[in-house]
């Protein structure tokens, strides 16, 4: 049997954006597209599911990695030319919610080919990719790329999750749209990868219950994970509270500084502003209508826009999914100091 194999490669420097979906991914990937060498992020699922499908032993570890390094390749390759830039205006990834639109359209003109690889081996551009809970499947990430890789995770206060997430979670093994990969019990009936070993239980759920518990089983899976990397790998990942980076930026935007080997630029305090940050109400920035979110009343505060979300969980989730809950609130709010009242 042949084992697949790729030891050359274009893209030398690589940061996958991670995070739970509703974590604040879109607000970063702008802002780190704003730094010296840093490339307009980039929504590509294909990471996600290879990771998965390794996690689950549904792929040889030789053909995930080859994949891995051929696919971040491939990106570095066609950003550098322009080539499937999003013109779509209301999307993340557009072109035109990038600081540095001119960057890609000169390129629109510019030569492929050997002249491309020259530009690419003078400019070390770093690649940039946007992921969504693939962080249970990130050792398959430090095999492909090893050194060359910097993961963010962004983490969010569960409470504010579930808000996000009791508005689709029912989309999530069911719904023509969602794109992530699905398993099925015995009885044929389907599920999203993440409820794996508890399908029929997924099912069964109220949306705040499946919210509740896979977002739990989410942050489980994500420490069970990092205690399983080695020292080295674990320092190739800088973990940002949503609440703390949206409220002062400044330590976490010098971190990815000292980690990347690279710097702000007189852009990176426009698209801050651009996605209102910092800002002193957390729920105040550019979210997603279509999940949910709403533009906070004009007197709100963060403690009021807590309790009432509590008080919907209180009134819409089990026993079990309250206790559930609330161990990992006290667990989150422990861990990245971040208090309500």
């Amino acid at each position: 049997m042949s084992t697949f194999t790729r030891h050359v490669s274009l893209a030398n420097q690589i940061v996958f954006i991670d995070g739970i979906s509703g974590s604040g991914k879109s607000i970063l990937g702008p802002i780190l597209a704003s730094f010296d060498r840093v490339e307009k992020y980039r929504l590509e699922s294909i990471y996600e599911y290879i990771s998965q499908l390794h996690k689950f032993k549904k792929i040889e570890t030789d053909a995930a990695i080859s994949l891995m390094r051929i696919y971040a390749d491939e990106a570095i390759y066609k950003l550098s030319i322009s080539r499937e830039v999003n013109f779509r205006i209301k999307d993340n990834t557009g072109f035109l919610n990038t600081t540095r639109k001119w960057r890609y359209i000169k390129r629109l003109f510019q030569k492929d080919g050997a002249a491309c690889l020259e530009r690419i081996k003078k400019n070390n551009p770093i690649l940039q990719t946007n992921s969504h809970q693939m962080f249970p499947a990130i050792d398959l990430a430090f095999k492909a790329y090893g050194s060359k890789l910097t993961v963010i995770e962004m983490v969010r206060h569960p409470l504010f999750l579930i808000n996000h997430w009791i508005n689709y979670v029912d989309f999530y093994g069911s719904h023509p749209r969602d794109l992530t990969l699905w398993v099925q019990d015995s009885n044929g009936n389907t599920a999203p990868w993440f409820a794996a070993g508890w399908e029929s239980e997924y099912n069964s759920m109220s949306p705040m219950d499946k919210s509740i518990r896979s977002i739990s089983n989410l942050f489980e899976e994500n420490l069970k994970v990092y205690n399983q990397l080695t020292t080295e790998e674990q320092g190739q990942i800088i973990f940002i509270p949503f609440e703390k980076f949206v409220t002062s930026p400044w330590e976490y935007l010098a971190t990815i500084e000292n980690k990347l080997g690279t710097k702000r630029t007189a852009l990176t305090k426009k698209e801050l502003k651009r996605q209102k940050c910092p800002r002193n109400l957390l729920t105040d920035g550019r979210g997603h209508q279509n999940h949910g979110w709403r533009k906070p009343e004009n007197n709100a505060t963060n403690l009021s826009e807590y309790e009432k979300l509590l008080k919907k969980v209180e009134n819409e989730a089990s026993q079990k999914e309250k206790n559930m809950l609330c161990q990992l609130i006290s667990n989150y709010e422990s861990k990245f100091d971040v208090k309500f009242s």
